[in-house]
């Protein structure tokens, strides 16, 4: 019996895998090390956009559990048969904003404009370009693309749009000043000091944002795996998504 003891400690924790939407990071390891406190596993992160996370899964097939900014890369590899029946679901929400660099000597702002922002001064010839993630692959930067087309500017826009492989890029593209503004997450522009939000996309305008949770199947530790799903749809983590800037939808009342 001691043998087996010996062995199990020599193991180590079990180890499980996220793939993860890159606007998920801060929030994700802080429940993670909360977790891993609490718990005998270790998890192990790869942060990146949503698409390239799909097709890595899909090539690879080395996540335990995957978290995406929207449905559509979800769809993609629960069509090829990779999801466990059963564990797909929506959990949170975000809020798209619309940021601009900060000069360092702090000048007024670009948007500076008596009243209310509004889409169109997006067009103005001072925005150079506009960083979005890639409206070709990512989800925000699909989100941000069906935002701008609804308000009728994505034409007059589309040639300064400098896309990023993620959210994460296009806002680092913001804070060194290669584009004058961009659109991003809120949660991405809370980590900043370098960008100004200079508009909320009202929740009941935006497009609909969804981050979906699903377990991979046949994999390794899949108790673990299933425990770790189950503690991000938990009021502790829901506590630290909203804190981080989150949106986390109630149930609706009978």
């Amino acid at each position: 019996m001691l043998g087996i003891a010996l062995a199990f400690l020599a193991a180590g924790p079990a180890e499980i895998t996220v793939y993860a939407a890159a606007s998920l990071r801060e929030s994700l390891q802080e429940i993670a090390a909360d977790y891993e406190k609490a718990n005998p596993v270790k998890v192990v992160f790869n942060f990146g956009s949503s698409g390239d996370l799909a097709r890595q899964i899909l090539a690879a097939n080395k996540a335990d559990l995957f978290f995406s900014a929207d449905e559509k890369e979800m769809d993609r590899v629960a069509s090829d048969g990779r999801i466990e029946e059963g564990t797909r679901k929506s959990i949170l929400s975000n809020q798209l904003v619309v940021i601009e660099w900060i000069d360092p000597e702090d000048p007024p702002s670009s948007f500076f404009i008596p009243g209310a922002f509004q889409p169109v001064y997006l067009t103005r010839p001072h925005i150079r370009r506009l960083a979005l993630a890639d409206p070709e692959a990512v989800p925000a930067g699909r989100y941000a693309k069906a935002w701008l087309e609804k308000r009728k500017v994505w034409p007059a826009v589309q040639d300064r749009v400098l896309p990023g492989v993620d959210v994460r890029a296009a806002l680092a593209s913001v804070e060194s000043g290669a584009a004058q503004a961009g659109i991003v997450y809120r949660t991405d522009a809370r980590i900043s000091k370098r960008v100004r939000v200079v508009f909320e996309v009202p929740l009941d305008e935006g497009p609909s944002i969804a981050y979906v949770l699903g377990v991979l199947k046949q994999r390794p530790n899949a108790a673990e795996v299933h425990r770790f799903a189950d503690h991000l749809a938990s009021e502790p983590a829901e506590k630290v998504f909203e804190r981080r800037g989150f949106v986390v939808p109630k149930p609706k009342e009978k």
